[in-house]
């Protein structure tokens, strides 16, 4: 992952058409680096002790 997501934050937002305040960008964009700091660390495998013991699981949709 890139030291600096700038370039990935303000492609998002185009891709996205969303457009940020100039007085909004910097908060939004240390928003943006702290939202992918923790998608990296959800991502990782959790140890098995660790895990939930009940997780919830989606039901299937019932077929008509």
């Amino acid at each position: 992952m890139p030291e600096d997501l700038e370039l990935d934050f303000q492609s998002a937002l185009r891709v996205a058409g969303i457009t940020v305040p100039e007085d909004r960008t910097a908060i939004m964009l240390d928003a943006y680096r702290s939202y992918r700091a923790l998608v990296a660390i959800l991502d990782e495998p959790m140890p098995y002790a660790e895990e939930p013991a009940a997780a919830p699981r989606l039901a299937a949709s019932p077929r008509r």
